[in-house]
């Protein structure tokens, strides 16, 4: 089997065929070109022609334009005057006005002045009758002799253990000298002595607080003292 080039040869080997070719064509047109006689060149020919000049012409102004017409006046016609309309007849609903009454005559006489009237004098005004100071309130009593209201018990215990105080009491008295409801103010330390002076209260009598001759309830200040003497 014959051995084949490689086609990478062929691919290097082929612009310088190209080339070698390209110088073979123009070595052929130069030789054929040079064996041909040479053509007769005929220089152009010049012709001129005679031009006559135009005469030369001034322009010339335009004409005038006429001014435009002035607008006239538009007469405006007269109104031709309507004729009054005649009058319609009196209607029988027409109403008439009544004729006017004539102006009574004025008296200029001049108008006798009144006279004048006494004008009353002011009656004196009311003395303010004196306020009657209200009359005094006589507190209650129960150190009466006639009461014979008990002392308060000692309690026993009280004494031995030599407990002693002033108690207060709000006691409010009704107008018949009985006792209607009663309140501690101020204890005197002790329970015992405290229980002990209310009891006594609430059993005792009062000569009821007046304003005048007349009794009035009234809230009074009881005091009770326990005292211990040996």
């Amino acid at each position: 089997m014959p051995a084949t080039a490689p086609p990478n040869l062929f691919r290097q080997a082929a612009p310088f065929a190209l080339v070698g070719a390209a110088h073979l064509v123009l070595l052929w047109l130069a030789t054929t070109a040079l064996a041909r006689s040479p053509t007769p060149v005929i220089p152009p020919s010049v012709v001129g022609q005679l031009v006559s000049q135009a005469p030369v012409t001034e322009p010339q102004p335009l004409p005038m334009q006429p001014e435009p017409p002035r607008p006239k006046p538009v007469v405006k016609p007269r109104p031709t005057p309507v004729p009054p309309l005649p009058k319609a007849p009196p209607s029988e609903r027409a109403v008439t006005a009544p004729p006017a009454e004539p102006e009574p005559p004025v008296n200029n006489a001049p108008v006798p002045a009144e006279p004048l009237q006494p004008v009353p004098a002011a009656a004196p005004a009311p003395t303010p009758s004196p306020k009657a100071e209200p009359e005094p309130v006589a507190p209650p009593r129960s150190d009466a002799s006639h009461l014979n209201n008990p002392a308060p018990v000692y309690p026993a215990q009280s004494r031995r253990l030599r407990e002693e105080g002033r108690v207060l009491f709000d006691v409010y008295i009704l107008p018949d000298g009985s006792v209607g409801e009663i309140r501690l103010k101020r204890s005197s330390g002790y329970a015992r002595l405290d229980e002990a002076a209310l009891e006594a209260v609430r059993r005792w009598r009062y000569v009821p607080a007046k304003r005048g001759d007349e009794p009035i309830p009234y809230w009074y200040v009881q005091p009770i003292d326990f005292e211990y003497s040996s």
